[in-house]
């Protein structure tokens, strides 16, 4: 209950910014991008055990298309072509970042079998906050 708590927090703290060029808002598109393609990828590894190999990816690349999409209308509306860039580069940067975390160090491992190399196992670790 914590850690929902903490993310809807993080979440509406986020999206009360102002949209600027300045540093602190860049930083605000970089964590907002890491923490939607984190959350995308521990939802891909709670109910869709299918896709569990490719959590990470898939928690990237939907974060990235909702930032494109979303700029792309925000230049529709207001135009500032590099504002709306800058903030997108900055969201898909946090993006490539959230979900490599998420997937490689907070999800457990997933076990994968691999011709090549063989199969291998992973270490899972874990803290209650």
């Amino acid at each position: 209950m914590k850690k929902i708590t903490l993310l809807i927090a993080a979440t509406l703290m986020i999206t009360q910014l102002e949209a600027n060029t300045s540093v602190s808002s860049e930083m605000s598109h970089f964590v907002g991008g890491a923490v939607m393609a984190g959350g995308i990828s521990a939802v891909v590894d709670s109910y869709y055990p299918e896709y569990k190999e490719n959590r990470g990816m898939i928690g990237f690349w939907t974060s990235s298309a909702a930032i494109i999409v979303e700029q792309g209308v925000e230049y529709a509306l207001h135009g500032d072509a590099k504002g709306q860039a800058l903030d997108a580069i900055s969201h898909i940067a946090g993006s490539a970042l959230g979900a490599f975390v998420t997937d490689q160090y907070i999800l457990s491992p997933v076990i994968k079998d691999s011709s090549t190399t063989g199969n291998y196992v992973g270490l899972t670790l874990q803290r209650s906050f």
